[in-house]
């Protein structure tokens, strides 16, 4: 089990370059992946993807990289740039009457004047630390996702041990309230026979009769409630390399169903307030569980 929350960062420095990648990821249904990079390393986008796509299966990932590389530059002097831009400038100046030459260091500043000739997607030392920097970062991201589902893990089985005794007490409240409603059954029974004058009286009162047991019996709901609690607990134990979150989700989304039939069904003074325990973890795993790889 692993969260989908976590954050993972890795600083490194290696033959004059300086690295440093932070990586941060919340919930999402699907991997959503935004990259945050420096124009020269564009070509080390498709690497990111690759590499995390083995880490995280699901969540909205934001990757930020940045590079200090202190090594001598590989430039050279674009002279026919050069002398176009000089050109154009002379020109610019001639219309606007303006005299002089314009700053050399004006024109150096234009594109493509001074040329980079470092191809970085195929300099070992920069690929290297780029490399190594991200599987750092990237196991520091799965150890915090980790340790976030460690809290996660605790929360979902205290609130799985908050509702099996209050299943546990609403099954003892079965018995005697079977007790109340065959008394009112019974009731019922002899307002009909008073009131009415049936042919088939017998028939209609063994409606009554079903109406009754089939609208209150709740073991059912109990019995498959306890059966997803337990079903629950045991994909909490699963290891935490398994992707569970939608599996849980499944499973709590069965467990309100049968929680609110249990509400409809049996509510009242005494196990209204087990009831609302039952719910509400309910409703609180849910939640948490939307978070869960």
């Amino acid at each position: 089990m692993k969260s989908m929350t976590g954050f993972g960062k890795s600083h490194k420095t290696q033959s004059n370059i300086e690295c440093d990648i932070e990586i941060k990821s919340v919930n999402g249904r699907y991997l959503d992946f935004k990259s945050y990079l420096p124009r020269e390393l564009s070509f080390f986008e498709h690497s990111l993807r690759t590499a995390l796509s083995r880490y995280v299966s699901r969540g909205t990932i934001e990757i930020r990289v940045n590079i200090s590389d202190l090594r001598e530059p590989k430039v050279r002097l674009n002279e026919s740039k050069l002398r176009k831009y000089h050109e154009i400038i002379l020109q610019a100046q001639k219309v606007l009457g303006i005299e002089g030459d314009p700053p050399l260091a004006y024109i150096l500043e234009e594109p493509g004047v001074i040329q980079s000739l470092n191809q970085l997607d195929e300099d070992p030392d920069m690929l290297s630390i780029l490399k190594e920097t991200l599987n750092e970062a990237l196991t520091n991201l799965q150890d915090s996702m980790y340790k976030e589902a460690e809290d996660i893990k605790a929360v979902l089985t205290d609130s799985m041990n908050q509702i099996l005794p209050a299943l546990r007490r609403i099954g003892e409240k079965i018995q005697p309230f079977k007790e109340e409603l065959f008394t009112n059954m019974l009731k019922r029974i002899s307002d009909i026979v008073s009131t009415y004058k049936l042919e088939n009286l017998e028939q209609r009162i063994v409606q009554e009769t079903a109406i009754y047991v089939d609208k209150y019996d709740i073991q059912e709901e109990i019995s498959r409630l306890e059966s997803h609690i337990s079903t629950f607990l045991d994909t909490l134990d699963k290891p935490k390399q398994e992707d569970i979150g939608k599996t849980l989700n499944f499973i709590s989304q069965e467990m309100q169903r049968e929680a609110n039939t249990l509400g409809s069904k049996f509510s009242n003074s005494k196990t209204f307030p087990y009831i609302l325990i039952i719910k509400e973890e309910i409703e609180k795993c849910r939640e948490i569980v939307q978070n869960v790889a």
